[in-house]
């Protein structure tokens, strides 16, 4: 359930189609299902200098997704790099987790205390960092028809025609009336 739509910073023009850009993190704030979500990726892909200044990704470098829970395509600017992640623990949580066994449900990572005392413990993730942005490119119901709409990925995400590539295979959402859209 979406709490607040984000604000729009950007669009990308995608044929007739002009597709929404917002921050990450508010995107990721007004509908908390994207945060815990499963996700596939898409791999990086490497765009037009055109659609990496929308997405300020310096490099050109992006990656495409399709978040299950929503069903939204989206591309973030820019890759994600393996990073710590801190999750606040309850105090309880906190005491336990130093000793009780791993095996019995104790943590073997560590609770760390911040200066005010609130516990929690830093896991192994993927991030992105601050600013990113994100183009919601398309709404794609079932994940098999996500599958299917980016058959064969693999072989043009990082090649020349790339970029052609998708947008023809994005069009073709449209062409269809089956309840999926772009943007």
């Amino acid at each position: 359930m979406t709490e607040t739509p984000p604000a729009q910073l950007a669009s990308l023009q995608l044929d007739k189609a002009q597709l929404p850009i917002y921050d990450l993190a508010a995107f990721n704030a007004a509908d908390l299902a994207r945060v815990k979500s499963f996700s596939t990726s898409f791999g990086v892909w490497q765009v037009p200098p055109e659609v990496a200044t929308a997405l300020r990704a310096p490099e050109g470098r992006v990656a495409l997704g399709w978040i299950h829970d929503t069903g939204e395509l989206v591309l973030l600017g820019g890759v994600p790099e393996t990073g710590e992640v801190a999750v606040d623990t309850l105090d309880y949580e906190a005491y336990t987790a130093g000793e009780v066994p791993g095996f019995l449900g104790g943590s073997a990572a560590g609770v760390e205390r911040d200066d005010t005392g609130n516990a929690y413990e830093l896991f192994k993730s993927e991030v992105m960092p601050e600013g990113t942005r994100v183009a919601l490119l398309a709404h794609v119901r079932h994940w098999a028809k996500a599958h299917e709409l980016l058959w064969g990925w693999r072989r043009h995400h990082d090649a020349a025609d790339g970029w052609a590539w998708l947008v023809e295979r994005l069009a073709r959402i449209e062409d269809e009336s089956n309840g999926d859209h772009l943007g």
